[in-house]
């Protein structure tokens, strides 16, 4: 009897990440670390509140993502070793929406968010406030199953900020200045930790997402601990799943499937990021604003209007 082969929406993956973006059942168990990745902070902590944010950056309807077997591979590779992620590719190739699909399909709670700029320091990352940790900090609070921390355009920062990164990561923790006791978390600042003689140690080392261009070359400390990513420019039937998750086809207020075969036309034909650009020209379709410009230039015209409205065409 031939093996019996699971659907094509059902992946099989070697790791808990599936890469479907959508929610899966929640693993009572999670890959254990090398041993000189345990770093077995504690007491733990209640899980994270649900990330709000996944449903806008990522749709709610229920068509999976295209599987990108290399992708989910790096995934669970970074998972299983208790290394960051290094993620590189164009801008809209779905870099900073990784972190979002892993914590959704994976049940991880809340993203923990830092926008990298040319001042960031990685005190801004560990205890942002007085009385307050960072987003980096946060996340490395003992939780029993990882936090998921999207660390975003770390190619801006100063040479020394992805540096200094490397010693905390490697230690899987870090210590207050003054032996700080009580802080309050990044994501919720009514939630207060407290720090037995202020030192901040994981339990489950989070999954750590660092986003970069790659037109700036990274410190080789950085590039050693990393599993690497290149993310993919989005190809047709990846847009179309991203357009059928934000505007699900035959629920009311959804452009016609012609209309949305219309944009994905012209998304083919335009160099660059394309994703932002498409779901806000579908945006302008849906609220009526193609009807009234087709009106007056015709049906392919309106749509290319409609594109060119949301952005400027690559030089």
């Amino acid at each position: 009897m031939p093996p019996t082969r699971k659907p094509p929406h059902e992946p099989v993956t070697w790791g808990v990440y599936r890469g479907t973006g959508r929610p899966g059942p929640v693993s009572a168990s999670w890959p254990d670390p090398p041993g000189r990745r345990s770093f077995g902070g504690g007491p733990l902590l209640p899980p994270p509140p649900d990330d709000p944010h996944a449903d806008l950056l990522l749709g709610e309807g229920d068509a999976p993502m295209p599987f990108a077997p290399d992708e989910a591979d790096r995934v669970n590779a970074a998972l299983s070793l208790s290394r960051p992620l290094l993620v590189t590719g164009e801008p809209g190739s779905g870099k900073a929406s990784l972190a979002h699909r892993i914590s959704r399909e994976l049940a991880l709670g809340r993203v923990l968010h830092w926008r990298i700029t040319s001042l960031s320091t990685l005190r801004e990352g560990l205890y942002a406030h007085e009385g307050r940790l960072g987003p980096l900090g946060t996340a490395l609070l003992p939780y029993r199953r990882p936090r998921v921390l999207l660390i975003d355009r770390v190619d801006r920062a100063e040479i020394s900020l992805p540096e200094d990164l490397c010693t905390v990561l490697a230690a899987g923790g870090f210590s207050l200045p003054g032996g700080s006791g009580r802080m309050a978390t990044d994501d919720d600042p009514d939630t207060v930790v407290t720090l037995p003689g202020g030192v901040v140690r994981c339990h489950a080392f989070p999954v750590v997402v660092i986003t970069s261009t790659g037109e700036r070359d990274m410190p080789f400390d950085l590039l050693r601990r990393c599993v690497p990513l290149r993310t993919r420019r989005p190809d047709g039937q990846t847009l179309r799943a991203i357009a059928a998750r934000h505007y699900p086809p035959g629920h009311p207020g959804s452009p016609a499937p012609d209309v949305v075969d219309a944009f994905l036309e012209r998304a083919a034909r335009t160099e660059g990021p394309v994703v932002e650009r498409l779901l806000d020209a579908l945006h302008l379709a849906v609220n009526g604003v193609l009807s009234s410009v087709a009106d007056e230039r015709g049906w392919q015209p309106a749509v290319d209007a409609l594109w060119s409205w949301t952005a400027p065409e690559e030089p």
